[in-house]
């Protein structure tokens, strides 16, 4: 099938070309480097591709300097958090040594103050630090949400008016609001946390292999089953997440329909068919929240329950290497304390990692949505030249809707009007007497996006 054009100017001037085959032979739309049907046809149903957490964390480059010294102040934080275990262990092992005597007695007590007024600092040092990185984290989330809802909003305006016949209003917008805020927590809050967590990690791995790396090494030998289950159920919740997300647009966009033609609801009586529609996708969006809940309580039940072994095992470990004399108390306390944070902190990455995956997931239709090129990629600029009488002529034009191509609305259409011309079209509902209307308005757009050419 083809497409004629339309034109307008003074001497019968206008916008020809030539016309090419727009359609294939099973009836779909050719892309334009005539590859597969794109999402014109099958809108939001198109599979977005699969989003690395990576793309995610770019977003926040603009943020650069304001994280890197909330990073720095988060270091520090970390620092003297970890600290605290290592004063506590020397306060144990002052307090259970040789106090006979009043001079031992005085000179404990005065070690013990010192220790306490180190802590003290320490403290003071962190809150500081802590405040100051929450501080900029939280600052720099909100830049960065707003930075992506414009650009994201920018670039839909601008998409051509057929990609908005395919696509719901109330999908674009489930996409502004939610998925944009998940995806900056996952920027920067996620990002905050996740440093936080591995410094305190490795700084507390540090301290316990000072104290003793053979408990060490043996509080090390549930790290890489974790490591593997972490994997695994992250990958699965990145597909969770994307389905529940794409389950909750659609029912936010039957809302906005519904709401949009709520009288014509009400004329027909309708109401209990639109509340069908909108509960089955909330239900589904139900079904997949529990999927995820359920995957969730079952994996953090089995790291605790794995922690847990861990550390009992390496407090009776410990318990035996003290008895041998090979360790003293305070630093048995100490590397129990170091463990019990540097668990803590693993337990804390993974409960991230589950939330950085299912913003990876929320992300894949964003991007998708980014990464789309506009058919009409700048709008019509252009004037008619001549004087202001000028005549719009439609030579042999063929229309069909992006999501019909195979239903021809136009067929060789022809049609001239000539400057102060009164013209009436006449023909039934549905005959394309709109199309003609906009065809002679904007024929740029209609000859680039939806006249079959």
């Amino acid at each position: 099938m083809y497409h004629g054009h339309g034109g307008g100017g003074g001497g019968g001037g206008g916008f020809r070309g030539e016309r090419t085959p727009l359609l294939s032979r099973n009836g779909l739309r050719r892309n334009e480097n005539g590859g597969e049907p794109g999402d014109l046809e099958h809108g939001d149903a198109v599979p977005a591709a699969n989003v690395s957490y990576v793309r995610v964390l770019k977003l926040a480059k603009p943020e650069a300097g304001r994280l890197i010294v909330g990073t720095i102040a988060l270091l520090i934080a970390s620092t003297s958090s970890i600290l605290i275990p290592r004063f506590g262990g020397t306060i144990i092992d002052i307090v259970s040594g040789d106090l006979e005597t009043p001079e031992q007695k005085s000179e404990a007590v005065s070690a013990v103050n010192r220790t306490i007024l180190g802590i003290f600092l320490i403290v003071i040092i962190g809150s500081i630090c802590t405040a100051l990185r929450a501080w900029l984290f939280s600052s720099a989330s909100e830049r960065i949400v707003a930075a992506l809802r414009k650009n994201l909003f920018t670039h839909l305006v601008n998409q051509e008016i057929a990609f908005f016949d395919v696509t719901r209003t109330g999908e674009l917008l489930s996409r502004l609001s939610e998925d944009t805020q998940i995806i900056k927590n996952a920027a920067t809050s996620n990002v905050s946390e996740i440093l936080r967590n591995l410094s305190t990690a490795f700084i507390g791995l540090g301290f316990m292999f000072a104290t003793s790396w053979k408990l060490t090494l043996l509080a090390l030998v549930v790290v890489p089953a974790i490591s593997i289950t972490v994997r695994q159920v992250g990958r699965y919740l990145r597909e969770v997440s994307h389905k529940t997300q794409a389950a909750a647009a659609v029912a936010s966009s039957i809302a906005e329909e519904t709401f949009g033609a709520v009288r014509t609801v009400r004329s027909f009586a309708q109401e209990n068919y639109e509340v069908s529609r909108y509960s089955e996708k909330v239900d589904e969006t139900l079904k997949l929240g529990l999927q995820y809940a359920k995957v969730v309580g079952l994996f953090f039940g089995g790291l605790n329950a794995a922690s847990t072994l861990s550390v009992i095992i390496v407090v009776i470990y410990g318990a035996n290497l003290t008895i041998a004399g090979t360790m003293s108390p305070g630093s048995l306390t100490s590397f129990i304390l170091y463990s019990l944070t540097v668990g803590t902190s693993v337990s804390g990455l993974s409960s991230i990692y589950t939330v950085a995956m299912k913003a990876a997931g929320a992300s894949r239709r964003v991007f998708q949505l980014l990464d789309r090129v506009s058919s009409m990629p700048e709008s019509g600029k252009k004037c008619p030249m001549g004087d202001g009488d000028a005549e719009v002529e439609l030579d042999d034009v063929w229309f069909a809707y992006p999501s019909r191509p195979s239903h021809m609305v136009l067929e060789g259409i022809n049609l001239k009007l000539h400057p102060g011309s009164k013209v009436a079209l006449v023909g039934p509902s549905g005959g394309g007497k709109v199309n003609i209307l906009e065809h002679s308005l904007c024929p740029f757009e209609f000859g680039k996006q939806q006249l079959l050419r």
